[in-house]
C-alpha cells in the first residue's frame, strides 16, 4: 500500500494540557497513549450543510471512512494555526483570516491508542463544492450534507463516520445548531 509519510514528530503533553514535556514520532506517541494536540474544523456553506470529505484509501487510520477536516498540531504549532494550515492542506482553503475560525471547544479524548486534546472550530463559507480542492493523499471525495441527514448517517452508518462514536459530537453539533439559529 501506499501510505502516508511514516516520520511526523508531534509535541508530547502532561496529561492536564498544561505542559510541553517532549517530542515523538506520531506512530509513539499512539502506541504508547501519549497526551498530544489535535485540531477540527466542521465547515458549513450557506445552506447550512456541513462539508464532509471521504479519507483516501491511502490513509493508514480509517481509510474511506467519511470525516471533516481534522489533523494532528506540528511542531511548536498553536490550534489556530494548525486549523488553518489543515482546511488549506486537505481542502484547498488558504485564504480564510483567524477572525472568521469559530472557537467551538476543547475536548480531552482517550481513545485506545490516541490520547489528545481536540480543539474544535467552525467556519462558515459560500464556496461551492467544485471551488474546494482535494487533497488526493489525504481526501478522494467532498460533499455537503444537511445537519438532519448526517444525523440520520451517525445513526444509521456510524462505522463509516469517524466521529460518530466520539462523545463530543453532539456537543458540537448542538453548538453549530445553537450559531445557526441566532
Amino acid at each position: 500500500m501506499n501510505y502516508e509519510k511514516d516520520i511526523e514528530l508531534l509535541d508530547v503533553y502532561t496529561e492536564d494540557d498544561q505542559k510541553q514535556i517532549g517530542i515523538a514520532d506520531r506512530n509513539v506517541v499512539h502506541y504508547y497513549n501519549l497526551w498530544h494536540k489535535e485540531v477540527a474544523c466542521w465547515i458549513i456553506n450557506e445552506k447550512n450543510e456541513v462539508l464532509l470529505q471521504r479519507r483516501s484509501a491511502n490513509k493508514k487510520q480509517c481509510p474511506n471512512m467519511l470525516s471533516i477536516t481534522a489533523g494532528h498540531l506540528e511542531l511548536g504549532e498553536k490550534p489556530l494555526e494548525a486549523v488553518m494550515r489543515e482546511v488549506a492542506e486537505e481542502v484547498g482553503i488558504d485564504d480564510v483570516k483567524k477572525k472568521d475560525y469559530i472557537y467551538l471547544d476543547t475536548f480531552k479524548v482517550q481513545n485506545n491508542n490516541n490520547y489528545h486534546y481536540k480543539y474544535v472550530y467552525l467556519l462558515k463559507t459560500k464556496r461551492k463544492i467544485e471551488d474546494f480542492i482535494m487533497q488526493k493523499s489525504e481526501v478522494s471525495e467532498l460533499f455537503y450534507v444537511s445537519l438532519d441527514n448526517l444525523k440520520e448517517m451517525i445513526n444509521e452508518n456510524p462505522n463509516e463516520i469517524t466521529f460518530s462514536k466520539q462523545f463530543y459530537t453532539s456537543i458540537i453539533l448542538n453548538k453549530i445548531e445553537e450559531i445557526i439559529n441566532k
